[in-house]
């Protein structure tokens, strides 16, 4: 993350992965203009959250299934191959919907701190009801593990207010990212239809947004030495 907060405020060459169409990352279901309306879709084996601006983001809430649990791999529901927004099951206790995530890909959203594979999430969705006892929405609140990038958790706490049922409101419009932005020597440059250019194909699963600011804009640089923990000086 002080990597991101210096190549945004020092070198002006931020990479931010929906400017390309990159895939928005884990972390990026937290920030408002990323995700704007949530629909939600309620079956007794499956809950559904769709929301998504520049990207889709699809949370499918499998109730009453189990992880499976690998040999020193997070826990997962299909294969131990990391998914974007990663694999998640629930349950319900009364009205209240309890969910984990797990089997995360390590990504990064710009204005966050970039998260690992070891990222795990559990969530608790209980619905709000108005002094005449309407629901009016859902109290969200998430605790996010993740023993390579935080020191400890993180607990978010936002409400997601109704706005229409599902017959009255506007239908969700499919995204379909279309990149005009690419990374041209370490630059987020706009390309105009036509124009020919050099592109480097970043490697998605190798931190692309480091390498370019690695190759582009730290040379001469040094890494600050990790602290000894075996001195006693």
């Amino acid at each position: 993350m002080v990597q991101e907060m210096y190549h945004t405020a020092v070198t002006n060459a931020p990479h931010w992965p929906s400017q390309y169409c990159w895939p928005e990352g884990f972390m990026r279901r937290w920030a408002p203009p990323a995700t704007w309306e949530h629909y939600i879709m309620v079956t007794p084996q499956l809950v559904q959250i769709l929301a998504g601006v520049a990207r889709n983001f699809i949370v499918n809430i499998h109730v009453g299934r189990e992880f499976k649990k690998g040999d020193g791999s997070v826990p997962y529901l299909s294969e131990p191959v990391p998914r974007w927004y990663g694999e998640t099951i629930g349950f319900w206790d009364e009205d209240t919907l309890i969910t984990w995530t797990s089997n995360v890909q390590g990504w990064m959203a710009h204005g966050a701190f970039e998260h690992s594979n070891q990222m795990q999430s559990v969530e608790i969705y209980t619905p709000l009801h108005d002094d005449d006892g309407k629901f009016i929405g859902l109290n969200h609140e998430a605790i996010l593990y993740d023993p390579e990038a935080l020191v400890e958790p993180v607990r978010i706490v936002r409400n997601l207010y109704k706005i229409a049922d599902m017959r009255d409101g506007p239908p969700y419009v499919f995204i379909e990212c279309v990149p005009t932005i690419y990374p041209i020597k370490g630059r987020a440059t706009p390309v105009s239809p036509g124009q020919i250019i050099e592109y480097e194909v970043p490697d998605m699963y190798g931190r692309p947004w480091a390498h370019f600011w690695e190759k582009y804009h730290e040379q001469g640089m040094e890494r600050p030495e990790r602290e000894d923990m075996f001195s006693f000086e």
